[in-house]
C-alpha cells in the first residue's frame, strides 16, 4: 500500500516540478526589457557587440539587433516598430516629411564614423584613384582597368542595394552631380549584394572587380585590397587604413574624404533602457568597443 502511494507521490512531482521551472523561467523572461535595433546593415557588427557587451552588465535587458538597411530601419521607427533605428547616412526630407506627418519627431545621435573604403581584388595592380576617376568607374564611364593605369580587362561594378545607406552616401558623396548640376547614377551593369560582407567575398573572387564599403569590414582582410584615394589629381593619396589597422587621423582631419557619421534615430529624446543604451554607446566603454571592431570612434572632445 505504502509502495503505492510512493509511486504517485513519485508521478505526481515527476508532473508538477518541470512545470514550476518552467513558470520560474517564464517569470524571468517577463522581467526583461526588450530594446529593439533595426537598420543599416554596415553598423550591425558593431551594434551587435554594443549589444552583447549591454546585456552582459545588465541581465534583465535583451536587446535584438536586426540589419535591413538605414531605410528600412528608419521606416520601422517611423512605423513603430522599432526602438531605435542605425542608420549610416543622415535623414531624408522625405522621411522628415513623413515623421512628422505622423507625429514624431527623431532624435539624432552620432555614436561612431565610418571611413568608406573602395577595394579591388589584390591581383590588381592599381593602387590609387581620385574620387573623379572612382565617380566614373561607378557611373559606367570609365569601363576597362587600362584606362586608370591597369592592365586590359573590363571592370566588373559590385555595389549595394538602394535601401542602403551606404549606397547613399557613395551616391551623394563620391558620384556626385555632374556640370549641370545633375545627380549621377550608378551604372546599370553593377552587380547589388545584399550586405557589405557579400560585396567582399565577390571582390576577394573576382579580379576584375571593384566595390566599396565600410572600412572596418576590410581593414584586416589579406583577400581585398584597399585603394589609396585622392581628392583630385594635385592632392596626395590617402589610405584609411595603415598596418592592417584604419586610420583614425585622416578620418577626423577629413584628409580622407570619403568618410561620414554612423548614427542612432530615435522618436523623440531617448528615455528609459533605450536612453541606458545610448549613454552606454556613447560611454568611453562603447566607444573602445568602436575601436575594437574597426570602426572610427567620435573624437575626444577638447
Amino acid at each position: 500500500m505504502k509502495k503505492v502511494k510512493y509511486f504517485e507521490l513519485f508521478l505526481i512531482l515527476l508532473v508538477t516540478v518541470p512545470f514550476l521551472f518552467y513558470g520560474c523561467k517564464k517569470k524571468d523572461e517577463m522581467q526583461k526589457a526588450v530594446v529593439t535595433v533595426k537598420g543599416s546593415d554596415t553598423m550591425v557588427n558593431l551594434s551587435q557587440k554594443w549589444a552583447e557587451i549591454y546585456m552582459k552588465k545588465n541581465p534583465l535587458v535583451a536587446i535584438q539587433v536586426t540589419g535591413g538597411g538605414s531605410g528600412n530601419g528608419v521606416a520601422s521607427l517611423l512605423n513603430g516598430t522599432t526602438d531605435l533605428a542605425n542608420s549610416s547616412r543622415e535623414l531624408k526630407p522625405a522621411e522628415l516629411e513623413k515623421a512628422k506627418e505622423k507625429g514624431i519627431t527623431p532624435k539624432v545621435y552620432e555614436v561612431a564614423l565610418d571611413g568608406i573604403a573602395i577595394i579591388v581584388n589584390p591581383e590588381n595592380k592599381v593602387d590609387n584613384l581620385t574620387i573623379k576617376q572612382v565617380s566614373d568607374i561607378f557611373s559606367g564611364k570609365i569601363k576597362n582597368w587600362k584606362e586608370v593605369g591597369g592592365v586590359d580587362m573590363p571592370i566588373t561594378l559590385y555595389g549595394r542595394e538602394n535601401s542602403s545607406g551606404t549606397y547613399e552616401f557613395f551616391k551623394d558623396h563620391v558620384l556626385g552631380k555632374d556640370t549641370e548640376g545633375k545627380q549621377i547614377d550608378y551604372s546599370p551593369s553593377t552587380q547589388v549584394l545584399q550586405g557589405t560582407a557579400a560585396l567582399g567575398e565577390a571582390i576577394a573572387r573576382d579580379k576584375k572587380g571593384i566595390g566599396y564599403g565600410g572600412v572596418g569590414y576590410f581593414a584586416e582582410r589579406t583577400d581585398v585590397k584597399i585603394l589609396h584615394i585622392k581628392k583630385d589629381e594635385n592632392s596626395p593619396s590617402i589610405s584609411p587604413v595603415e598596418n592592417n589597422k584604419v586610420n583614425y587621423e585622416v578620418i577626423w582631419n577629413g584628409e580622407y574624404s570619403i568618410s561620414r557619421y554612423l548614427y542612432c534615430f530615435t522618436n523623440g529624446e531617448a528615455k528609459g533602457e533605450v536612453k541606458n543604451f545610448i549613454d552606454f554607446i556613447m560611454s568611453p566603454e562603447g566607444q573602445d568597443l568602436v575601436k575594437q571592431m574597426e570602426y572610427i570612434p567620435l573624437p575626444v572632445k577638447k
